[in-house]
């Protein structure tokens, strides 16, 4: 059910954050709140909540560095997103999104992540990023505009590849997405309101994490109009 009331008050950004166009060292990840089922809204819009973990990809100086909240350096240990930085047409980017590990058949695999993150899988697996917003962008902040407009602008400065897609999903229709991520083994969708800006480091109204409960398997392709829709 979504939520009565939506704060929308920005949060100062950490010390250091960028000023003249030069990206901060790090940022605070926003933060969902627990949300209760899935629901339609025009208001909101809806994706699959990957197994995956928080990361940020800077793109600074025709390089990347990645950040997350489990290693110190991950370029070490997923080598394969530095190539994602060709995907980009612009420099001076903060891009945040799930970080997968996918299996032989491309699907995500939370236990060869958790591997990948302890350093007891080695190379097994092929690392991916799902970018879902855009922080910065030309080394200026996008952190005020609506998530709508960042979401738009995303989409005008990646370009989906095999290791780096942008996040597809369904405006205003939760229950939709849900009832098709069931089916492809999805516990959970992500519920963003569209006019929201982001809030550094803060727990969120404007964004929910939904519980999707889950269907027996189907013998039918479920709802292939929406799969065609997402990464992946």
């Amino acid at each position: 059910m979504k939520p009565a009331g939506v704060e929308s008050a920005q949060l100062p950004l950490d010390i250091g954050a960028a000023r003249g166009g030069v990206l901060p060292e790090r940022l605070k990840a926003m933060l969902p709140v627990a949300g209760e089922r899935p629901f339609d809204d025009p208001d909101w819009f809806f994706e699959p909540w990957w197994p995956g973990t928080s990361i940020m990809a800077f793109i600074e100086d025709g390089r990347v560095r990645l950040h997350t909240e489990h290693l110190a350096d991950p370029l070490d240990t997923f080598p394969e997103l530095a190539s994602i930085v060709n995907q980009f047409v612009d420099d001076g980017l903060v891009v945040e999104g799930a970080l997968l590990v996918l299996d032989d058949e491309g699907r995500p695999d939370s236990e060869l992540l958790r591997q990948r993150l302890a350093g007891q899988a080695g190379q097994r697996g092929v690392a991916a990023l799902v970018a879902s917003d855009l922080l910065y962008a030309s080394g200026q902040s996008q952190l005020e505009l609506p998530f709508a407009e960042r979401r738009r602008r995303l989409g005008s400065v990646l370009t989906d590849g095999e290791t780096c897609v942008i996040s597809r999903g369904l405006r205003g229709e939760g229950t939709t997405l849900a009832e098709a991520v069931s089916s492809m083994g999805v516990t959970e969708i992500s519920a963003r309101l569209l006019a929201a800006h982001y809030r550094v480091g803060a727990r969120d109204e404007s964004w929910l994490r939904i519980p999707v409960v889950a269907e027996a398997p189907v013998t039918r392709r479920p709802l292939l109009t929406v799969l065609q829709r997402l990464p992946l």
